[in-house]
């Protein structure tokens, strides 16, 4: 057999293999290639303009504010709050932490729960310490 013939074949060959599958009976449907549906992505949201983002705090009257005392530190180190609010420290911490206003007022040992608490009736910056591991805080008062 010439080369070309042994070619030929091997074209007819390579090219059925790439035909799409007939029914081989009456009746048996083929089944067509299932092109996965392409995901909707959300429409997109016009991007706000930055002064629109800045929220501004409500003025508190009085209220009440809480502090977390934890291992490393106050949980928010620094508070601002107005005449007259309650703060209340909480220990979050499996040791026992002691809440000192600096100049005032000292909270008893706080274990783990406990909490001490404080209203603030004067306008002024207050510093807060942990008596028994030292780390500070800021108390503003307006």
């Amino acid at each position: 057999m010439e080369i070309k013939h042994i070619l030929a074949i091997l074209v007819v060959l390579m090219l059925s293999g790439c035909a799409a599958k007939a029914p081989e009976q009456p009746g048996e449907a083929v089944t067509p290639e299932v092109t996965p549906p392409v995901e909707e992505q959300p429409p997109v949201e016009p991007e706000t303009p930055a002064e629109e983002l800045v929220e501004e705090e409500p003025e508190v009257v009085g209220g009440a504010e809480d502090v977390r005392v934890l291992r490393g530190g106050f949980d928010p180190e620094e508070l601002t709050v107005s005449v007259g609010t309650v703060v209340t420290w909480k220990n979050m911490d499996d040791r026992v932490h002691i809440v000192v206003l600096v100049g005032g007022e000292r909270s008893p040992k706080l274990s783990e729960g406990d909490t001490f608490e404080y209203k603030f009736e004067e306008a002024g910056t207050y510093q807060v310490m942990d008596a028994i591991f030292g780390f500070k805080g800021t108390v503003v008062v307006e």
